[in-house]
C-alpha cells in the first residue's frame, strides 16, 4: 500500500515539473504582441487600358509588285516626290541584300580581329575581361527582353572572341573563312545589282512608316471627332485585315492621338491639359501624353479620351491596336500593415507604437490601401504623429496608452 502510494506520488510530482517546465517554455518563447518598422513606401496611381493610335496617313501603293526595299526608317521625314523604296522584279531581291548585308558585317569583324597584333589589342587578360563583358551584356539582353540590342551585343562578343584566338597565335587567323565569305558576298551583289528597280517616291510629305495594317482607310485625326463613342469603341475593338499590296505609308504630322473608352468615373481622372505618363506594351520607354479631349453622348455609358502624343519613334510609328499602363502620379508616404490600424476612445483612427517600452497612440491619414497593407501620410516633425521607423503594433491585444511592456 504504501509503495503504491509512493509510485502515485511520484507520478504527480513528474506532471507536475512537467507541466512547470512547459509554460516556462510558453513563457519565454511566447511573444503577445506583434511589431513592425513604419518604413517608406511608394505606389504609381494608375490604370491599364487598351487603345487605338489613330493618325493621318496616306497609303503608298505598290504598282510593281515584286520584292521591296526601303530608303528610309520608319518615322523618317520624307519630301513629296522623294525617293522611299525600291519595288525590284524579283520576288528574292531583298532577301539577298539582307544576307549580302549579313555576310559584310560577318567580313567586317574577321578582318578586324585578324589584321590585329598583341600590341594593338593588349594582353590576354584584357582581351578576356572584353570577352567576361560581353557575355553578361549578351545575358542580360537576353533576360531583359531587349531584342533590339541584341545584334550589337552578339557582334561585340563574337569580335572579342576572333581577337582572343587572333593573340594567341591559332592557326589560319580566318583568312580560308574570309575568302569564303566575300565569295558569297561577291556573287549576291552581282545578282542583286542585275535586278531591275522601280523607284517608289512619296505621294506627300510627310513621316514614312513601312507597314500597313488597314486602319488607315477606318480612322484618322480629321474623322474621329465626327464618330459617336460606341462607334470609337467598335474601332478600337475591330479586328482588320491588312493588304499586302501596299508599299508603306506616309503620316502628316508627328503628332497623333492614343484614342481609349474608360468609364464615367475613370474619365475623372483625366482633366483636358492634363500630363499623363503611358508606358506601352512592347515600348520601353514611357512616353509623356496630354490629355486633349473627351467625347461622350449617349451612344454609350463610356467615355472616349483622346491623348494627344508630341513623340513620334520608329517604336511609336508602327503602333495602332496597343494596351497600355496610364500613370497619373505616385503617392508616396509610410507603410504600415492593414492589421495595425486602430481606433482610440475618441473613434480617431490610428496605430500603437511602442516608445521606450510605453504604448502611445498616432493618428494616421491613409493616402493609399493596397493588399494588406496601408500607405499613410508622413507628417514629418509633427509632434505626435507617425514617424519615419516608429516600432507599430500589429497584434496583440489589450493595447492602451501608457501601457509599459518589457
Amino acid at each position: 500500500m504504501k509503495s503504491k502510494m509512493l509510485k502515485l506520488m511520484a507520478a504527480l510530482l513528474s506532471l507536475f515539473l512537467i507541466g512547470y517546465a512547459g509554460y516556462q517554455a510558453w513563457v519565454f518563447f511566447y511573444t503577445p504582441y506583434q511589431t513592425e518598422i513604419a518604413v517608406t513606401y511608394s505606389v504609381n496611381e494608375s490604370i491599364h487600358v487598351n487603345g487605338i493610335a489613330v493618325r493621318t496617313e496616306t497609303v503608298i501603293e505598290d504598282q510593281y509588285g515584286g520584292s521591296v526595299s526601303y530608303i528610309h526608317e520608319d518615322a523618317e521625314r520624307v519630301l513629296k516626290n522623294k525617293p522611299v523604296a525600291y519595288a525590284h522584279a524579283s520576288a528574292d531581291t531583298v532577301e539577298k541584300m539582307e544576307r549580302a548585308e549579313f555576310l559584310k558585317k560577318e567580313i567586317d569583324l574577321l578582318e578586324e580581329a585578324s589584321s590585329g597584333v598583341s600590341q594593338l589589342y593588349g594582353s590576354s587578360e584584357f582581351i578576356n575581361d572584353q570577352i567576361g563583358n560581353a557575355v553578361l551584356s549578351y545575358s542580360s539582353t537576353i533576360a531583359g527582353g531587349k531584342f533590339q540590342d541584341f545584334s550589337s551585343i552578339k557582334d561585340d562578343l563574337l569580335l572579342s572572341i576572333n581577337k582572343k584566338a587572333s593573340i594567341t597565335g591559332e592557326p589560319n587567323k580566318f583568312e580560308e573563312r574570309i575568302t569564303l565569305l566575300k565569295a558569297e558576298y561577291d556573287e549576291i551583289q552581282n545578282e542583286i545589282n542585275s535586278d531591275e528597280a522601280n523607284t517608289v517616291t512619296s505621294p506627300k510629305t510627310g513621316y514614312f512608316i513601312s507597314s500597313v495594317d488597314g486602319f488607315e482607310e477606318v480612322i484618322n485625326k480629321e474623322i474621329l471627332f465626327e464618330k459617336t463613342v460606341s462607334e470609337i469603341e467598335e474601332i478600337i475593338n475591330q479586328e482588320v485585315v491588312a493588304s499586302e499590296e501596299k508599299i508603306g505609308k506616309i503620316a502628316d504630322n508627328y503628332k497623333w492621338y492614343y484614342v481609349i473608352s474608360v468609364s464615367p468615373d475613370t474619365a475623372e481622372l483625366f482633366k483636358t491639359g492634363k500630363k499623363v505618363t503611358v508606358n506601352f506594351d512592347g515600348i520601353k520607354n514611357s512616353l509623356k501624353l496630354e490629355v486633349f479631349e473627351k467625347i461622350e453622348d449617349e451612344t454609350s455609358e463610356n467615355v472616349i479620351i483622346v491623348l494627344l502624343c508630341n513623340n513620334f519613334t520608329a517604336e511609336v510609328a508602327s503602333l495602332r491596336q496597343i494596351s497600355a499602363d496610364i500613370v497619373f502620379g505616385s503617392i508616396s508616404g509610410l507603410r504600415i500593415s492593414s492589421d495595425s490600424v486602430r481606433f482610440n476612445e475618441e473613434q480617431q483612427m490610428g496605430v500603437f507604437i511602442l516608445d521606450r517600452s510605453e504604448v502611445k497612440f498616432r493618428a494616421i491619414d491613409i493616402l493609399y490601401s493596397g493588399n494588406g497593407y496601408n500607405i499613410v501620410k508622413w507628417n514629418q516633425g509633427t509632434k505626435n504623429a507617425l514617424q519615419l521607423f516608429d516600432e507599430v503594433f500589429v497584434g496583440g491585444n489589450d493595447l492602451y496608452v501608457g501601457k509599459v511592456i518589457d
